[in-house]
């Protein structure tokens, strides 16, 4: 199971913790997406000039960009939990 995670300009490591903060997690072939990843969403449809500027981290504190973390999960499965 691997934990992805968002961070916004002006977020610290420790808003990590926060749901909003939180875009999901795979397991099984399936990602659970939280309340981070609506938020993600959003971004892209309403701020995508902000794409540059996101941050996301796995539970590791592997870095990815919008792009790899879309291209990793695009082979999943979506349920919301």
């Amino acid at each position: 199971m691997t934990t992805y995670f968002i961070l916004l300009p002006g977020d610290t490591k420790e808003s990590l913790m926060y749901e909003s903060n939180i875009l999901g997690e795979d397991s099984f072939n399936t990602f659970y997406p939280s309340q981070g990843f609506d938020s993600l969403y959003t971004i892209i449809n309403t701020r995508p000039e902000l794409l540059e500027e996101i941050t996301i981290l796995d539970h590791t504190g592997a870095k990815y960009t919008v792009d790899e973390f879309l291209t990793k999960i695009n082979t999943l499965r979506f349920k919301r939990k």
